[in-house]
């Protein structure tokens, strides 16, 4: 790593172990200055505050390890936004900053009260900005900013942030497959980007695999399945298989919309694949592929699934990574189709 590189982390760490002195500090001053608050809000909102303190300066964190101001702008936008639509003005959030700034710089050295400077200064910039875009995105699917802070908080291990996004989009208003698609997936895409281009971890890769997954866990028990009654799916991957958030996400859609789903997970012997069609008597059965290596497995399974089941064999459709430079295959094997896309699959499974 670069000297650069090296004092970023060494400042961001220094950052994460003074947070909860900190927020307490900087809640303290804030309602001492405004003592309407303890009016309005009371000691709830003095908890709320120290816990919104907390999560400013774990996102500051994870910004100056990266190196990128913009990421910490992303965040602030976001942030003035949530608090805009629960009346709080985003000049607070811009004045929170200040505060932090002036807490901060009086326990670092010179060069690191420099850093952290220009990132708190380019986050209070970025409050007017969400002012004066009245909360607009930037994007045709209304997730662009929300992504960026998503992807800071599952990069740099914040559990509880990563909920609270997810909870600020389902309440704006975006619904499970957006999430599903514009946020989980997109965000998970640059996971895997920033990993090959060397810039992240094994460990930040799984670390935000996991708080995914734990998202996705989240959202499941408020899906509203339809009334209509599709039929029966095993979802998979094949023995070989590492990645299964794909996977989760298309069978948990697959059951919103009317589908009894047996999600098996992934990396599972075909003996095991095919009792759980049997089982349930699939009428239909996903396979999730991400790696190229693994196609020669999806071969074997479907002839072993064939050669077992007989005329009792299901439906097959294919999905994952593996598939967007092969379209073809799904014809080469027999299989209904090879999709890439959630929407596209329930397009074809839920129509």
């Amino acid at each position: 790593m670069s000297d650069s590189g090296s004092r970023r982390v060494r400042l961001a760490q220094k950052l994460s172990s003074v947070k909860q002195d900190a927020a307490r500090a900087i809640t303290e001053e804030f309602f001492r200055k405004h003592p309407d608050w303890s009016a309005r809000y009371g000691e709830r909102g003095r908890q709320f505050c120290t816990a919104d303190a907390c999560f400013h300066i774990d996102f500051l964190a994870g910004a100056i390890e990266t190196g990128s101001p913009e990421a910490f702008a992303a965040y602030a936008r976001w942030t003035a936004r949530m608090l805009g639509a629960r009346g709080i003005d985003a000049h607070t959030l811009e004045e929170t900053f200040g505060q932090l700034g002036e807490h901060l710089s009086g326990i670092l050295l010179p060069e690191e009260g420099q850093e952290l400077a220009t990132f708190l200064a380019r986050g209070r910039e970025a409050c007017t900005e969400a002012e004066d875009a009245t909360g607009a995105e930037l994007s045709g699917d209304g997730l662009d900013s929300t992504r960026e802070v998503f992807l800071s908080a599952i990069l740099s291990g914040q559990r509880q942030a990563a909920l609270n996004i997810v909870e600020e989009s389902l309440r704006v208003g975006h619904s499970h497959v957006d999430i599903y698609v514009n946020l989980f997936t997109e965000s998970l895409r640059r996971v895997g980007a920033l990993w090959e281009q060397n810039q992240i971890s094994v460990a930040q890769e799984h670390i935000a695999t996991s708080i995914t997954q734990y998202a996705i866990a989240a959202i499941y028990p408020r899906l509203v399945p339809t009334s209509i009654h599709r039929g029966s799916m095993v979802v998979t991957g094949v023995a070989g298989e590492l990645h299964q958030i794909g996977a989760n996400l298309v069978a948990d859609a697959m059951e919103a919309n009317g589908w009894t789903v047996r999600f098996l997970g992934t990396n599972l012997p075909h003996s095991s694949i095919i009792s759980a069609i049997d089982e349930i008597s699939a009428d239909v059965l996903c396979i999730s592929t991400t790696i190229l290596g693994n196609i020669p497995s999806v071969v074997e399974l479907i002839q072993a699934v064939r050669d077992k089941l007989k005329e009792r064999t299901p439906e097959i459709v294919l999905g994952g990574a593996a598939y967007r430079l092969a379209p073809q295959f799904a014809r080469d094997v027999g299989a209904k189709a090879a999709i890439t896309d959630l929407r596209h699959a329930l397009t074809m499974l839920c129509a």
